[in-house]
């Protein structure tokens, strides 16, 4: 039995080959624009002008981290750099713990630490987010316009749900580190379909912190508690150690570890919590008990309103204390007198009080102090200039027990 076949029209093959003509057409349409679309990226580096020097810095850090192995929880130890991870299969990363590397958070965290020496964006994507270090702050709606190299980019829909941040290198590119099995690389920020936002750690002009003036900048060598007033007891969040930015101080309740104690309390904005929280002085790296300067020696300013140490009860009269001095020194009959009334000896002597006067100076050290004594050569009751104190460094007024010698 033959088998028939029903053939098409002769009519209706023009328009087949026309139909198959168009199809061809849009198949070479479909090619060209998914090879314009997949072109290379660029090489790693600054892709754009107008960031400050510490952010161009940070892209040219993070593209020398280019080929870093991923690793889950890489990068979150006690100092910035390639750690190993977290096993944690429902993460996607069942073997990070096997691998030294860094996540996205422990990139973003190392190159800025590479770029100007400090831990300065420390945490993991939702704390990054919230920092109070940013100086700018961009959201979705802004477009990515304003983005300047050097600048964090944030991906998730909600504050909450951030979940991955990159360094913005110019022109629509980023570095990151992407994800368990990857290594840290360039690519388009769009590859990413949900940007949140952006914060920029220094402004253009290489601004530290936050615009504005009253910035008075200060290394903390601990995680810090911070508190609603500098007598509360109850934290209120937490300043991260490194270089963090302070207002002013006031004198509140005691923060003491031993023989090492502070009064003052500083007022800052907390990497974790509401802004315009209290720290404790105790925690600043550079100076000792009941000190509160700033990382170049100067003083942090009182704050408005703020309280202010108790005055000192008044010394009994013809109260020692017991300094030691590493030379002879010249007395004399007051603290601007420039005509000598006697010497004291080396060695351990005993002052009474302290006044402001002229300068002794040696080069880079100097003092203003004078300090009423008895010497060993010339009458009673003269004055010998605190810059011969052997323990001591410019315009201060200890004894050798760290007291400070109260005011005459």
């Amino acid at each position: 039995m033959t088998t028939r076949v029903d053939l098409l029209p002769r009519r209706a093959l023009p328009v087949l080959r026309l139909a198959a003509f168009l199809a061809v057409l849009a198949s070479f349409a479909v090619f060209f624009a998914g090879a314009q679309q997949a072109h290379a990226a660029p090489a790693c580096g600054v892709l754009s002008s107008g960031a400050a020097p510490q952010a161009n810095s940070a892209v040219n850090a993070a593209c020398s981290l280019i080929g870093t192995p991923y690793s889950w929880g890489g990068g979150h130890g006690s100092q910035p750099g390639p750690s190993y991870g977290i096993c944690d299969a429902s993460n996607g990363a069942p073997n990070d713990c096997h691998v030294k590397g860094l996540d996205c958070s422990g990139m973003v965290r190392y190159a800025y630490d590479l770029a100007v020496g400090t831990d300065v964006i420390n945490g993991v994507t939702t704390t990054q987010w919230n920092s109070s270090r940013a100086v700018a702050r961009f959201y979705r709606g802004d477009g990515t316009g304003p983005l300047l190299p050097g600048d964090l980019v944030f991906f998730g829909n909600t504050p909450s749900t951030i979940h991955h941040v990159a360094i913005y290198l110019g022109q629509g590119y980023i570095a990151e580190a992407p994800y368990s099995g990857g290594y840290v690389q360039v690519a388009a920020l769009s590859s990413h379909g949900d940007y949140y936002g952006a914060i920029r750690l220094y402004g253009p002009g290489g601004n530290p912190g936050p615009p504005g003036g009253g910035r008075y900048w200060v290394d903390t060598f601990a995680n810090a508690s911070v508190y609603g007033s500098p007598t509360s007891t109850n934290s209120t969040g937490t300043l991260y150690q490194g270089t963090n930015y302070v207002f002013c101080k006031a004198w509140g309740r005691e923060i003491r570890n031993g023989s090492s104690f502070n009064h003052w309390w500083l007022k800052t904005d907390p990497d974790v919590g509401p802004a315009g929280q209290w720290v404790s002085a105790y925690y600043l790296s550079k100076w000792g008990n009941d000190e509160a300067k700033d990382n170049n020696g100067t003083v942090i300013p009182d704050c408005p309103g703020g309280s202010t140490p108790p005055p000192p009860p008044p010394p009994p009269a013809n109260t020692k204390y017991w300094v030691d001095t590493f030379s002879n020194a010249s007395v004399y009959g007051s603290p601007t007198s420039t005509t000598s009334t006697g010497t004291l000896n080396k060695g351990t002597n005993y002052v009474f009080c302290k006044a402001w006067g002229r300068e002794i100076r040696n080069g880079s050290s100097f003092n203003h102090w004078w300090l009423k004594t008895d010497p060993d050569v010339g009458p009673a009751g003269q004055w010998v200039s605190a810059y011969y104190l052997s323990k001591w460094g410019n315009d201060e007024a200890k004894d050798n027990n760290g007291t400070v010698i109260p005011d005459c």
